[in-house]
């Protein structure tokens, strides 16, 4: 079994790698037409090109891969969510052509990156830690989080994105109760996460970083259920990193 804190420190060095070369370079990511047949320069330029794109893509992988070692201790957690957030960054950065900012993210993961503890997590030793919720939604909720260990216990990764989903909505509803005394429900009963986020932006005070978790989540979600050429179908990996995305969200959004 490979050790997922090594996989990741390994697409780490890969993407500096393919980052000073196309630094160094002074390539941005739009590929330049060639009048020769075969032209040394610019395919070797488009290489390094591809270089990156492939080390941002193993970089992302890999961290969802980190979940495998999620729950070796308490400083684990913290670290591998805020490392999630960091690559979702870097990989805004690079569809930015933000070169330089993607150094600065990588230096940022390397830095927490380091403070894990490696050790393979067996599949019986997965443990959702339950975070404290308001009194009017903890029986909708809990309901869902068990549902979703069922799912998750029983490898259906799809249907277990799908439920994060869900869990989420029913947060969200609440707060922006708790903001307005309005139900959202009532107004708008097919709002999706989207729409309510944008709903909740001048009345509720997100954590740094919150909103992007749950775009992502809902990125992964809506990809999980809707039709199109490719429904993704998530890995035990990726499912359970959104699951700790999910239940982080949810300690951030009710916490004491």
């Amino acid at each position: 079994m490979s050790d997922p804190l090594l996989d990741f420190k390994k697409s780490i060095n890969n993407l500096r790698n393919s980052l000073n070369s196309i630094i160094s370079k002074k390539l941005n990511l739009r590929k330049q037409k060639s009048s020769r047949l075969f032209d040394f320069r610019q395919n070797k330029e488009d290489y390094i090109r591809a270089s990156l794109s492939n080390s941002v893509k193993e970089l992302k992988s890999s961290a969802w891969a980190l979940s495998g070692i999620y729950n070796i201790n308490n400083s684990n957690e913290q670290n591998i969510i805020k490392i999630l957030e960091l690559v979702i960054k870097t990989e805004k950065k690079y569809e930015m052509s933000n070169f330089e900012d993607m150094v600065s993210c990588i230096d940022n993961i390397t830095e927490i990156t380091a403070l894990l503890k490696s050790r393979a997590v067996k599949e019986d030793e997965l443990n959702f830690d339950i975070p404290s919720l308001p009194s009017e939604i903890e029986p909708d909720v809990m309901a869902d989080i068990r549902e979703l260990k069922r799912c998750f216990n029983a490898k259906c990764y799809r249907s277990s994105t799908i439920l994060c989903g869900r869990i989420l909505e029913t947060a969200l509803h609440r707060k922006y109760f708790e903001a307005t005394n309005k139900d959202i429900l009532e107004t708008s009963p097919g709002i999706g996460l989207g729409n309510l986020i944008a709903k909740l932006n001048n009345k509720v005070e997100f954590e740094p970083g919150i909103k992007d978790q749950i775009h992502l989540i809902n990125k992964v979600r809506i990809s999980s259920v809707h039709k199109k050429k490719e429904v993704f179908f998530p890995t035990r990996q990726q499912a359970y990193a959104i699951i700790l995305y999910t239940l982080d969200i949810l300690k951030k959004l009710f916490k004491q």
